[in-house]
């Protein structure tokens, strides 16, 4: 499993993963049931961390895209609705 920029696991979950590869290592490349259901573990919590900052950062955009849209709305219809200079009643 490649931990690059683009993954979802952060610094302290791969050194938690990478110790828990150093043990298997020297059990020469054995992983037990319970180091591999903490590594999922580890992997499966920062994949929905990742998952709930794309959400929350989605939804921000979608609430500054729709105040935009309401402002211009708004300034328009004030534009449209705007007396003139001149008054006829």
């Amino acid at each position: 499993m490649p931990i690059n920029d683009r993954d979802s696991v952060n610094h302290r979950e791969a050194a938690k993963i990478l110790g828990t590869s150093l043990l298997a290592a020297l059990r020469r490349g054995y992983l037990t049931d319970a180091e591999e259901r903490r590594i999922d573990r580890t992997i499966e919590r920062a994949e929905i961390r990742e998952t709930e900052k794309r959400e929350i950062r989605q939804a921000a955009v979608e609430a500054r895209d729709r105040a935009r849209f309401e402002a211009k709305k708004q300034k328009a219809i004030d534009r449209a609705t705007k007396r003139s200079g001149f008054s006829w009643l």
